[in-house]
């Protein structure tokens, strides 16, 4: 069975004890729960990827210059990737070990006074097939927290429950991350300033 959107807000759902919704696309079904459901569903989801460096959500690509010089300050402009959600890292000549020149994101651009810029980044990931199990689980939480307040009456009690749970599983998430994780001799002073 496909894992929907629909499912991951009937699992946040659950956990608060409210009523099940049909479908988060059904704009006629005009229940409390599929109109919240759909208001936080999309905010929630992408304000959790860029929270975290998810291994599912991750993407190296190398930036097409925009051909527009920006006013001042900055040599070239790059444009970012459409599905760009939050900046990882920039790769740096491991040969060299030169430093990259300081760069600053506006907008949907990449300014910085190098000629050719490869990074890596947290992509939006909109299907829920693709989504990591502890990414699910977490998103449920978050998803519950947001709907306690006008759907579970928000009792204090089952709040904070959410929180400590909340709380826990991000643990279990950071903990398997460094065991996932072999990349002794690797990291320049980038990358470890984004980790």
């Amino acid at each position: 069975m496909s894992l929907t959107e629909t499912n991951i807000c009937n699992m946040a759902l659950g956990r608060i004890g409210a009523n099940r919704i049909l479908n988060i696309d059904d704009t006629s079904e005009d229940s409390t729960q599929n109109v919240l459901c759909q208001l936080h569903y999309d905010q929630t989801r992408d304000a959790l990827l860029r929270s975290h460096w998810w291994r599912f959500a991750r993407e190296r690509v190398e930036l097409v210059d925009s051909g527009v010089t920006p006013d001042f300050e900055w040599d070239y402009q790059f444009s970012l990737p459409d599905d760009f959600l939050a900046m990882r890292s920039i790769y740096e000549d491991r040969v060299s070990n030169e430093n990259i020149n300081p760069y600053e994101l506006e907008g949907k651009t990449l300014l910085t006074d190098e000629s050719e810029m490869f990074i890596r980044y947290i992509k939006q990931v909109t299907d829920p097939d693709d989504f990591d199990p502890l990414f699910i689980e977490v998103l449920v939480l978050q998803l519950a927290l947001k709907l306690v307040s006008p759907l579970g009456g928000g009792e204090p009690r089952l709040r904070k429950e959410l929180k400590d749970d909340l709380y826990v599983l991000m643990q279990s998430v950071r903990a398997l991350d460094r065991q996932e994780t072999n990349t002794a001799g690797r990291d320049t002073w980038n990358d470890e300033r984004y980790s």
